[in-house]
């Protein structure tokens, strides 16, 4: 009778699996370096380590499937005891029978708030274990594991602060303060902006010390020479971190440790100082001993809670959510590439991947694009049978070393992207990094004065190669032995994947484009980027700010059948400034991924509405295209609807394969043909929904197929926008009713204002949410007094045959609807006027009378939504380019009789109150 290895049991395993229609795959492994079994479910990666009983103690098992959740290999590992009589069986047919019938001892470990946590099932069957599976993977789903962590780390930083304040050790002269500045990289100016300053800028200080002290407590478990943090009276606490970070800087990490290292360095040596580091280490304990803590981005989840109000508006900067980061990175790497073969199972082939964030902020897009990716080298490599040759330590060297690249104008951003990178695998050491610091603002050199923008510098060439040392300052590269002054001289067209969360502002008030720098700074600036926009032949994209920019230099950067992937403003989705970047990328590129965030946000839950990025209310969308020659009509868009946003990182993997599952499985295209293909996205209730559109369909808007979370209303304003509803309903666009559309509110505020008494100029000032009758009351309509001039000639600009007011009109339509308060986007005045947050339209009465109900009805209505701008979930703003385009019915169309009946209904509806849109 042959006697059976564990590694067979381990591979009849995963078969039987396989029919309960898990994906298993059992790897034949003699070195127990590697997991035996790997499942994965919905993104989510589960270990098996199957063992016999004698073999091995409970405990070394136990320790074990610990190590591999500790390690990242996988979010939940499941330890298996066989029953010594597995050994022997007559052949294959009689094992697998014996395998099926028998009990195993189970352990299963899992993050939790606390930690990993162990949970021992008892002795329990395979079809037992396989029911367990999907209850334990719907619990990790659901658990936030950083929480409560985050929170006392914010609380410990912020009762550091006041210590500090309270003794004023920090401000004991100017020197002090401005060495700090100087370390940090914060500007001069922000002072001006800011009222609490001092305190903002010791938060920073102590949330890099925090992060050099935690991660000098995690090498300590790695490295004997390195001694670890404790809280001891006896022992100057201040100068032992100062010495220990010196002694680690010559074995390696520098950049990580440098900058922590001189700000500490700014420091006065104090018994509050020490007190403030006692406070610092004891939380940086706790932290590290929950182990797995570290393995989900919580140092940028921190900053993002801690330090984005302080610091982030100040350059235009929202950082991306970690959930956000994850649904992002692995739709991106995990949605097969048609065009290009990309192969994650060998570090060979995986040396030639080039990633890039040319904003990386704090690393958050580059950690999600490192877990995607180490997700995809492990389960390819146990598909193909390779899983013996998995290395995690030369996988993390190659991923800093070669694969990601990271650029910031911020020092402090650019050493936690690369401190949160290395906390990937603490254990292993590489020589150098790609991670930069770029220049940015008015400098001067031996040539004279020279402005940079960042990143966007490298648009001033068209040249293949950019000569980077002849257009900008010498850059800061993080190297681990020393840090170094150089150029960085990238190709065009080498990346693969360019993921990034672009700064958005615009010149506006405030103008924040970039950062609050002096006046004289920022003029030069925006001069420079509008001689670039010219030259690239651009002419409205500068309205869009300077996220268009960034997505013309990802291109310019994009190989071939690479993936551009960025998060945006949802306005980017049909505004008139992103017109020309919309035209640009429908050509260019297949859109693979649109996702939208609907849900409304919770102040008890602290969930954010209908945004991506931390601590901001702006709606905005995630988007994933491929660079790619692929016949124009057989390109296809994935919209996501989600109506509940993502947690944590495993509800996004879940949101993330199950989309990548429809698009795979699901061509048919949801808005035509009557089809109406989509499905729901469950996680332990239904949390958005997914179809497909034909990419041809885009050219009008992006807009149109998200306009609302529900799929049915989606295809109901596509036909109207289309097909109109069975081609029965004759549509035109304003215009052909009446060329003239109204005053631009800046126009009308900049020659009149408010007055309080009746003047021969009437005007419509604001739209109040009580103005909820068709035909507009008189007791609404204000009036106006002429600017510096009572002569009330006044000229258009470009136009000298029009006057302003001679714009007014009866027929008003709502440029800025705000949908939850108000009731009307129409209305009709019997008195001729203007009006500021309305569009006038000059028509006769009747057709006025008739496009008011038109517009209140269920097709106008949608019409004029779908060809807006929706900022953030009620609000939509209507720009004077897309009134033009709007549809309207065809009053050429209508008979007699049909007027006489629409203007009845209009008398009777009148002065009928309507109720909210809600």
């Amino acid at each position: 009778m042959p006697i059976f290895r564990q590694e067979v049991i381990n591979f009849i395993i995963s078969k039987i699996l396989r029919e309960m229609s898990f994906k298993a795959v059992g790897e034949v492994i003699y070195n127990n370096k590697l997991p035996d079994i790997i499942i994965e479910i919905d993104g989510i990666k589960i270990n098996l380590e199957g063992w016999f009983e004698k073999k091995i103690n409970i405990s070394k098992l136990k320790a074990k499937c610990k190590e591999r959740v500790e390690e990242g290999i996988c979010h939940i590992a499941i330890g298996l005891l066989y029953p010594e009589n597995l050994k022997n069986a007559e052949n294959h047919e009689i094992l697998e029978m014996k395998i099926k019938k028998s009990n195993y001892k189970v352990f299963i470990f899992s993050p939790s708030s606390k930690g990993i946590k162990d949970q021992y099932l008892g002795q329990i069957t395979l079809k037992q274990l396989a029911e367990s599976l999907n209850h334990l993977y719907g619990e990790v789903v659901k658990e936030d594991l950083l929480k409560k962590s985050i929170d006392k780390i914010e609380n410990t930083i912020q009762e550091c602060v006041n210590i500090a304040l309270s003794d004023d050790i920090f401000f004991s002269s100017d020197t002090l303060i401005e060495k700090l500045e100087k370390v940090l990289g914060i500007e001069e100016e922000l002072k001006k902006e800011i009222k609490t300053f001092k305190e903002n800028l010791i938060k920073v200080a102590l949330f890099v010390i925090f992060d050099g002290l935690l991660f000098h407590q995690v090498l300590s478990a790695h490295h004997k020479n390195i001694k670890r943090l404790e809280i001891n009276s006896k022992v100057n606490i201040f100068s032992f971190i100062q010495k220990q970070w010196i002694e680690i800087m010559k074995i390696n990490y520098f950049p990580i440790f440098d900058l922590a290292y001189n700000i500490i360095e700014c420091l006065p040596p104090s018994p509050k100082t020490n007190q403030i580091f006692q406070k610092l280490i004891e939380v940086v304990s706790e932290v590290v001993s929950s182990g797995v803590l570290l393995k989900h981005d919580l140092m940028g989840r921190v900053y993002h809670k801690l330090l984005l109000k302080t610091t982030g508006k100040f350059y235009a900067s929202y950082y991306t959510s970690i959930p956000a980061a994850t649904l992002l990175s692995n739709l991106a790497i995990k949605t097969e590439n048609p065009d290009v073969k990309w192969n994650f199972e060998s570090l060979e082939n995986l040396q030639k991947l080039k990633v890039l964030d040319p904003a990386c902020g704090s690393g958050t897009l580059l950690s999600g694009m490192y877990g995607a990716i180490k997700d995809k080298y492990i389960l390819e490599s146990y598909k193909n049978k390779n899983a013996s040759k998995l290395n995690f330590t030369s996988f993390h060297k190659l991923m800093i070393e070669q694969v990601l690249h990271g650029w910031d104008i911020l020092d402090y951003a650019c050493h936690l992207t690369l401190t949160t990178l290395a906390l990937h695998n603490p254990k292993a050491l590489f020589k150098q990094s790609n991670i930069y610091i770029l220049p940015s603002g008015q400098f001067k050199d031996d040539n004279g004065i020279k402005i940079y923008l960042g990143s966007l510098s490298l648009l001033e060439s068209n040249q293949n190669i950019l000569p980077i040392k002849d257009l900008m300052l010498p850059v800061k590269r993080k190297e681990i032995n020393r840090e170094t002054k150089e150029y960085i001289e990238p190709t065009f067209k080498n990346f693969d994947i360019i993921i990034m969360n672009p700064p958005y502002s615009r010149s506006c008030k405030p103008n924040i484009k970039f950062g609050y720098r002096e006046t004289d700074t920022k003029v030069l600036m925006n001069k420079k980027l509008k001689e670039i926009s010219k030259k690239l032949g651009y002419q409205r994209i500068g309205h869009a700010g300077l996220g268009a920019y960034f997505i013309i230099l990802a291109d310019k950067l994009l190989k071939e059948g690479g993936r551009l992937v960025f998060v945006i403003p949802r306005s980017f989705l049909s505004s008139v400034a992103w017109q020309e970047i919309r035209n640009f990328l429908i050509e260019k590129y297949e859109i693979e991924y649109i996702v939208s965030n609907f849900d409304p946000g919770s102040k008890n839950a602290e969930v954010e509405p209908w945004n991506w990025s931390e601590n901001t209310n702006l709606g905005e969308v995630l988007v994933v295209a491929r660079k790619t020659n692929k016949e124009f009509d057989a390109r296809y868009t994935t919209f996501i609807n989600l109506w509940s946003k993502p947690k944590n990182e495993l509800e996004a993997l879940k949101i993330a394969s199950d989309s990548i599952k429809f698009r795979n499985e699901n061509n048919l295209k949801f808005l035509e043909k009557n089809e109406d293909r989509y499905a729901e996205l469950i996680i332990d209730k239904p949390v958005g929904i997914v179809y497909n559109v034909s990419q041809k369909y885009l050219k009008k808007n992006f807009l149109i197929p998200c306009l609302f979370a529900n799929p049915i209303l989606n295809k109901f304003v596509f036909e109207l926008n289309y097909f109109s509803p069975l081609n029965l309903i004759p549509l035109i666009n304003i215009v052909k009713v009446k060329d003239n559309l109204g005053v631009d509110i800046a126009q009308i505020k900049a020659t009149f204002t408010h007055s309080q008494i009746n003047t021969e100029y009437k005007i419509l000032w604001g739209h109040n949410a009580s103005m909820n009758t068709i035909e507009l009351k008189s007791s609404y309509i204000g009036y106006g007094n002429l600017k510096g001039n009572k002569n009330s000639k006044i000229n258009l600009k470009g136009n000298k045959n029009s006057k302003i007011y001679d714009k007014k009109a009866n027929f008003l339509i709502a440029e800025r609807p705000h949908l939850n308060t108000e009731s009307l986007v129409a209305m009709y005045s019997p008195d001729k006027l203007l009006a500021t947050a309305f569009w006038e339209v000059n028509v006769d009465p009747d057709k006025g009378k008739i496009l008011t109900l038109w517009l209140n009805s269920t097709f106008g209505f949608l019409l004029l939504l779908s060809n807006s701008v929706n900022s953030m979930g009620q609000i939509f703003k209507i720009k004077k380019e897309q009134l033009i385009n709007l549809l309207v019915i065809d009053l050429n169309s209508l008979t007699d009789d049909h007027r006489k009946q629409l203007l009845d209904l209009y008398d009777k509806l009148k002065n009928m109150e309507f109720q909210p849109f809600p």
